[in-house]
């Protein structure tokens, strides 16, 4: 039987490899050695972390274990454990020992990455049972400019006429109450596949304008499929928005989503939407609309947890009749910072622009419209209790049109308590 590696030598030499990232072949100069070192905590934890690394959980499991048979107050050894569980789909164990590393005096980035796996084993239990979940809000808030009425005292014409637009295409401002409230289900079907079907119903009363009081309501079903990192989203949709209690819109689509997580921090994702759009007492108005994005999330370490999300997306809308100054193309992105301020509080601010370019020329005005809007938002989650949570936000709008009617600025500010259940 061949002697021994020094056990010094052996481990500097894996740990060079390691550090090259050549995992496979640190894992297979120590393995061998298992005969003579297992048992040895320094040895088993870096037999594990090469087995895991090179893509044997298993073997990472019987590593950790001897790590922790030596020194059951191995933290890090345990975290690892609870991976390598994870990894072979041993999902209770690993929960119990995450939960273990979770109870003790850790340091902050150390529990934010063990939230996250327990985040992750919670979604995967969720995923296996048919699960329901409520959701219902109150707010109340201020609009600068509800009628969306145009910043300019006087709109030119075609032929060079000004006229002074009328008081509802002007500004108007308005105290509000919004509301909301939902409900979804979803269960497993097999193989990775779930069904889930899903009701939401909003609404929002103008104080000093009720002819723009508006309701939303909004059905959705269909089937989301999980493997690995990838998850895919396969759903149609039903709405009907109604202003002054009358109908204005109703709309059909299906929209398809695609979705990795390429890490513990990392999510990137394509979509794809199509609607029909409805206008009962305009039908000129009906469309179809095609749009296409990508998003991206990421985490990033640090106080606050700092999580920026971006999406880009460009798309069409068509009229089914014949008036190309409604044909347009759309184009947009927006971002979104949020950042814990403290346990129970998260602030976030996003911007987003879209431009709009139209088709054909309005006769009205003998120009072809071109929209650019920008949004600002700010804003905040303020956890009260499980249940129960307040979200502030502020937002500014301004659309630079080259049609007056459509150039307008508006800033709301709304206040809302969110229960779920």
């Amino acid at each position: 039987m061949a002697a021994p590696t020094a056990l010094g030598e052996l481990l500097s030499t894996a740990r060079r490899l390691m550090a090259g990232g050549e995992a496979s072949a640190a894992y297979a100069l120590l393995e061998p050695q298992t005969r003579w070192y297992a048992g040895s905590p320094e040895f088993d934890h870096l037999l594990g972390t090469a087995a895991m690394d090179a893509g044997r959980p298993g073997q990472a499991v019987l590593a950790f274990e001897r790590v922790l048979a030596a020194d059951p107050r191995h933290l890090q050894a345990r975290a690892e454990l609870a991976r390598a569980l994870l990894a072979t789909r041993e999902t209770e164990a690993a929960r119990r020992e995450f939960e273990t590393v979770a109870a003790q005096r850790i340091p902050p980035e150390v529990r934010t990455i063990i939230d996250r796996y327990l985040a992750a084993i919670a979604v995967a239990d969720q995923a296996g049972r048919t699960s329901f979940h409520g959701r219902a809000e109150l707010g109340a808030g201020w609009d600068s400019n509800v009628t969306l009425g145009s910043i300019g005292s006087q709109w030119l014409l075609a032929g060079g006429t000004a006229v002074v637009p009328e008081a509802s295409s002007r500004p108007r401002s308005t105290a509000l109450i919004a509301w909301g409230a939902g409900l979804d289900w979803q269960g497993p079907i097999g193989g990775g596949w779930q069904w889930t079907v899903g009701a939401q119903a909003m609404g929002r009363s103008n104080a000093s304008a009720h002819t723009l009081d508006q309701t939303y309501f909004d059905l959705s079903g269909g089937l989301r499929y999980r493997t690995g990192c990838h998850g895919f989203d396969m759903l149609a949709q039903l709405q009907h928005l109604r202003a002054d209690r009358s109908a204005f819109r109703n709309a059909a689509g299906a929209i398809a989503q695609w979705r990795c997580d390429l890490d513990a921090r990392t999510q990137v994702g394509l979509y794809l939407q199509h609607f029909e759009f409805s206008f009962p007492d305009q039908p000129v108005r009906d469309a179809r609309r095609q749009v296409v994005g990508a998003t991206a999330a990421r985490t990033f370490d640090g106080d606050g947890t700092p999580l920026l999300v971006a999406s880009i997306y460009a798309g069409r809308e068509r009229p089914d009749a014949d008036v190309p100054q409604l044909e347009h193309d759309i184009i947009g992105a927006r971002g979104v910072l949020s950042i814990g301020v403290s346990p129970s509080v998260r602030a976030w601010a996003a911007v987003a622009w879209e431009a709009r370019d139209f088709a054909g020329v309005e006769p009205l005005f003998d120009a072809v419209r071109e929209d650019r809007q920008t949004e600002v938002e700010f804003g905040a989650s303020i956890l009260v209790n499980r249940s129960w949570v307040v979200k502030p936000r502020l937002v500014h709008t301004r659309n630079a049109s080259s049609l007056a009617p459509n150039d307008f600025r508006r800033t709301q500010a709304l206040v809302s308590a969110h229960y779920s259940f």
